[in-house]
């Protein structure tokens, strides 16, 4: 929203000029007003002339986009937990045979792209 303001700008030769400078507020209209008129030694807002509204913009229309269908259609919650448990255990099962090989912790680790804590974790809680 922008304001026509009236002002008065003074020079110090006692004849003052009016005039009218569009700004969002007052401190713009000064600003302007000084910028406009240098020498001016004050500027004084007198009032406002007139309110300019910004224009009322139509909403677009929003297109609905489909929405995507989900990865696993065909496949339950129970066959997913079953391929992360088959995953996990063939793991384990790797892990317990590099031990068994000789390979440290951090080698198994490296190999199986897991944790050494892990390692360590599975290894204690199976016995060989």
């Amino acid at each position: 929203m922008e304001k026509t303001y009236s002002i008065l700008i003074q020079f110090g030769d006692g004849n003052p000029i009016s005039s009218t400078i569009r700004a969002k507020d007052g401190c713009h209209a000064q600003d302007q007003a000084l910028a406009l008129y240098p020498g001016a030694r004050s500027v004084r807002i007198t009032g406002v002339v007139q309110t300019h509204y910004p224009p009322v913009l139509k909403k677009k229309a929003v297109v609905k986009r489909p929405e995507p269908a989900p990865l696993f259609t065909d496949v339950t919650h129970q066959e997913v937990e079953r391929i992360v448990r088959t995953v996990h255990e063939e793991q384990l099962f790797q892990c317990q045979q590099l031990r068994a090989k000789g390979v440290s912790y951090r080698g198994i680790a490296k190999q199986l792209q897991i944790g050494p804590t892990t390692v360590r974790r599975w290894l204690k809680s199976t016995t060989f």
